[in-house]
């Protein structure tokens, strides 16, 4: 009797263990497409092409050139995209142990507690993050401010604008909930339209935190004048060396039969 107890608690602690293992393993991300040249680079400074079927986890970056982008689906079922000329980062990724069989591709919620930090360091991204359980995070960081996502289609941006001086942020909400957690001048205000800019406040003590209406889009300023400039940004990492002016475009939903875009351009 007693070794079989014995031999019971051994396979509970070969489960249990199984299932460790298999957790840290899905704290990662597949890449499902790869179109045109990006590269990842691990953790130790490792450099290689990215290819379709990749496993990627935390540490891991993914670099982006002009036409090129990267569909990623994580291991709690969200996917994103990495469009051209982007740099993210997987700065911390963790999921629960869980039992099933579906694979990344087939999830449709998170199947366990989650926490994910991606650092957009220049460029954009664009995702669905799938239905959040309670205590899950997904998180999408840059100098200017953060995007506290949940179970939306989102899209977040991150460029210098070589013409006004500025560094711009943005981030929208398609169809669900996002936080944009920032510093910001002023009051976010969306009046009439469905986007709101304001300057970044380099010198608040605390960010706040503003939640996007879904259609709503919120843009971030800050000046390379403003005294803080420096300390926000990082040269090297936030400003590739092919920075110029973009146009961000923005849609816009005040028209449900037309397809409006908001132009930011050096007369927006």
């Amino acid at each position: 009797m007693k070794n079989t107890r014995f031999y019971l608690v051994l396979l509970a602690l070969f489960g249990l263990s199984a299932l460790t293992i298999n957790a840290a393993q899905l704290a990662s991300a597949k890449v499902l497409s790869v179109t045109g040249t990006v590269t990842s680079h691990a953790e130790d400074g490792v450099e290689t092409p990215l290819t379709v079927g990749t496993i990627l986890k935390q540490g891991d970056s993914v670099t982006t050139t002009g036409l090129s982008n990267a569909l990623l689906v994580f291991s709690n079922g969200s996917e994103l995209v990495v469009e051209a000329d982007s740099s993210l980062k997987i700065a911390e990724l963790t999921q629960d142990a869980f039992s099933g069989n579906k694979s990344y591709e087939q999830l449709q919620a998170d199947p366990s507690k989650s926490q994910a930090l991606l650092e957009l360091s220049y460029g954009k991204v664009s995702g669905h993050v799938k239905k959040l359980r309670p205590g899950s995070e997904f998180f999408v960081e840059s100098p200017l401010g953060t995007a506290a996502i949940r179970g939306t289609n989102f899209v977040m941006g991150l460029y210098f604008d070589s013409i006004r001086g500025e560094l711009v942020f943005f981030v929208q909400n398609k169809d669900g909930k996002v936080d944009l957690i920032s510093r910001v001048a002023g009051t976010v205000e969306f009046g009439r339209g469905n986007v709101s800019t304001v300057g970044f406040a380099p010198g608040a003590k605390n960010p706040d935190t503003y939640a996007v209406p879904p259609a709503h889009s919120i843009i971030v300023r800050l000046s390379e004048n403003d005294p803080y400039f420096k300390e926000i940004v990082n040269f090297v990492k936030n400003i590739p060396p092919h920075a110029g002016l973009p146009t961000i475009i923005i849609e816009t939903d005040t028209d449900p039969d037309a397809e409006d875009v908001e132009l930011i351009s050096p007369e927006g």
